[in-house]
């Protein structure tokens, strides 16, 4: 009879890459899902900033609410990009913030994946009783 003594080492020696690569996986996924709820959350927040404040000062405040909420949120970007700008909604005036960064690749380099881009915009209509 032949002993199975070993098998359990070159079992685990063969599965323990495709492991580690399986969570070096499940990490990117995560954080991509998370930045991109972060980037969503920060422009609607820069656009309800930005609709509150007068037209001279709309898009620093904007600007000021979507990096303090990126901020305070911790979120693993680089690349930070911030677009303000004055839309027509039918009559309504409204401002739209869009957001979009790079999430970072820190620690799953081993994988080989460029950072991902994840984008997000938000409108809100401005408000008519806002203080001028």
């Amino acid at each position: 009879m032949r002993t199975e003594q070993g098998s359990l080492t070159v079992e685990m020696v063969l599965l323990a890459p495709a492991l580690m690569v399986m969570v070096l996986f499940g990490v990117h996924s995560g954080r991509l899902s998370e930045a991109k709820v972060q980037v969503q959350h920060a422009a609607d927040q820069g656009a309800r900033a930005g609709s509150l404040a007068n037209q001279s000062k709309m898009v620093s405040a904007a600007k000021s609410a979507v990096e303090t909420d990126l901020m305070l949120t911790g979120v693993s970007c680089k690349k930070l990009s911030i677009n303000v700008d004055d839309v027509d909604t039918g009559g309504v005036s409204a401002v739209q913030v869009r957001v979009s960064c790079f999430v970072r690749v820190d620690g799953t380099e081993l994988l080989g994946l460029l950072p991902d881009q994840v984008s997000a915009s938000s409108i809100e209509v401005i408000d008519a009783w806002r203080i001028p």
